[in-house]
């Protein structure tokens, strides 16, 4: 009989280029040897498998695994994985083998078998993991590797890579043995013959039920703040915000969130921490000034994407990541933000049609883009539309803005459900509506983002009055070099500040840009929904609610 206390186990786990050895190939293994009560599994090693000759990656699977062509260097031979997997424990067959869900290994593991020990045992004695959570905490909402882990306690990154799946399985594998040895199931024998009996029936609740007392969250304020979400030994899991603590995070919990992650990551969250704001506006920055000192891993829209800004020149056709006389409109977002405008005005002075202008004008990859007849048809129903807003005489860039302005307006009075084809698709699926729709919307977007420039400019030394909607008191935000350096209480109409020595041009980084876009969102809400904004440009001239209006409908 052996003890699971003193029992060398090997925790193992692999990524593959589809669901069987019939669809796929192994592409990355890892496997180590842990005891319970060690801290870290032991001979832990992870890999990249070689494939087979002509066998490539699908897209979807690199964005799950991380894997990168160059990854190809440093993958070994899938028996050279075999050799070294099997020599991991020496002394054992067969060998005691945890894996967490266990029904996608093994037919893999068989395969390989089948190959390089044709005449042999099959050396692996496994347990599924996920088999065993499943009859120990029947009450969690999902028992994948990240949520299983999460709730006992350990990280795993959204990435799926093999030795951080190791590891984690060997910290949960720890966990299972005490509850286990706890339930009497002392033995690896005791473990194989509970696992046959009949499974209790899972609980079918209608709504979730996660492991948090429904009484922390009920218990928060109804006040505005930031919240994040914990695990149980600290980490942040998810920073969100806030206009009422208490309706929002009782709302992950037992509303839809719509989420396809939320389940995964509520089952892990142990704790709530606060931390209350004094409007819903200054909740939203504290959230992305949270989101990116911690960087928690279910945040994303903070948290990827290009660390720089960009600035465009001044025909639109190309930009650079610092400005410099060449390039001196920003800052945006992309290097492309403001390639249709480029597209536009060079197709409205007689450009021919090439793949990279239809590209840019339509705003999809050159691989995607369509061919040429149906861009001429789409561009010849977008004239048929449109050219009455401009005046042929006016300069080709001076004529695009003004379209792509015009096009805002036209976009927003368009249904939202038409999608860009899907990377692998064919030319058929463009058709002239739709190349013309996709102009529209492409120039629609990069105007907006060629006059959000110019505002967050505005924007970067500034101060603003604001009062939320309902609320009785106004707030101030004093704003110097895309920091705000002062937020404190103040009348709706007391004195314009004082004039002081400002910067004689804005810097941007990616931070101030993110700051002072949230800001802008922020601000317009505000106006949109009852309440007052007053903006003092460079903290001396003030900029009337009507002209803001005007600015954000097209930032």
């Amino acid at each position: 009989m052996r003890s699971l206390a003193g029992l060398d186990v090997l925790v193992l786990d692999c990524q593959a280029t589809g669901a069987s050895p019939a669809f796929g190939h192994v592409l990355e293994m890892g496997w180590g040897v842990v005891r319970a009560g060690e801290d870290q599994p032991r001979a832990c090693e992870a890999h990249w498998i070689a494939l087979p000759e002509g066998h490539t990656v699908p897209g979807q699977i690199r964005k799950l695994t991380g894997w990168q062509p160059d990854a190809a260097h440093d993958a070994i031979a899938d028996g050279e994985a075999w050799r070294r997997l099997r020599g991991a424990v020496r002394d054992a067959a067969p060998i005691p083998t945890a894996i967490h869900y266990a029904r996608f290994e093994l037919p893999f593991l068989r395969a390989w078998a089948a190959r390089f020990e044709p005449d042999a045992d099959f050396p692996f004695d496994a347990v599924c993991i996920f088999a065993i959570a499943n009859r120990l905490y029947p009450q969690l909402p999902r028992l994948g590797l990240r949520a299983l882990a999460g709730y006992l306690g350990h990280g795993v990154a959204l990435e799926r890579r093999a030795r951080g799946h190791v590891e984690a399985t060997a910290f949960v594998w720890q966990r299972l043995c005490a509850e286990l040895i706890a339930r009497g199931v002392n033995t690896w024998e005791d473990l194989q013959g509970w696992l046959g009996e009949k499974a209790p029936a899972r609980p079918r609740a209608r709504k979730p039920t996660y492991p948090i007392d429904s009484q922390r969250f009920r218990s928060l304020p109804d006040r505005p703040g930031v919240y994040r979400f914990l695990r149980r030994n600290g980490d942040v899991l998810y920073v969100g915000k806030a206009a009422s603590l208490k309706k929002r995070t009782t709302s992950h919990f037992i509303g839809r969130t719509g989420k396809l992650l939320a389940p995964e990551m509520l089952t892990q969250v142990s704790d709530i921490a606060v931390t209350e704001t004094a409007s819903a506006l200054e909740a939203a920055l504290l959230e992305n000034e949270t989101i990116k000192a911690l960087n928690p891993p279910y945040n994303v829209q903070l948290t990827a994407g290009d660390p720089r800004v960009w600035y465009s020149a001044a025909a639109f056709d190309g930009a650079a990541a610092t400005a410099d006389g060449a390039h001196s409109i920003g800052p945006v977002p992309s290097e492309y933000s403001l390639r249709p405008l480029g597209a536009l005005a060079a197709l409205l002075d007689g450009a021919p049609p090439a793949v990279g202008l239809r590209a840019h004008a339509v705003g999809v990859s050159a691989l995607w883009t369509p061919d040429e007849g149906v861009f001429r048809a789409g561009w010849d129903l977008l004239m048929a539309r449109h050219a009455a807003v401009i005046d042929a005489g006016e300069p080709a860039r001076h004529r695009a803005l003004l379209l792509a302005r015009h096009l805002i307006a036209a976009v927003a009075a368009q249904e939202d459900d038409d999608r860009t084809p899907a990377e692998g698709g064919d030319d058929h699926a463009w058709d002239p509506d739709r190349v013309a729709r996709h102009l529209e919307r492409a120039a629609a977007q990069a105007y907006r983002a060629f006059r959000r420039a110019r505002w967050l400019c505005l924007l970067h030394d500034s101060d603003v009055v604001y009062r939320e909607p309902g609320a009785a008191l106004a707030r101030r935000l004093r704003i110097r070099a895309g920091e705000v350096v002062v937020a404190e209480d103040a009348a709706a109409e007391e004195d314009r500040p004082a004039a002081g020595v400002l910067p004689a041009a804005a810097a941007f980084d990616r931070a101030r840009y993110d700051r002072l876009r949230i800001l802008t969102t922020e601000l317009k809400r505000i106006l949109r929904d009852g309440g007052e904004v007053v903006m003092y440009a460079r903290g001396r001239r003030r900029v009337p609610a009507r002209a803001l209006r005007g600015i954000f409908a097209v930032v």
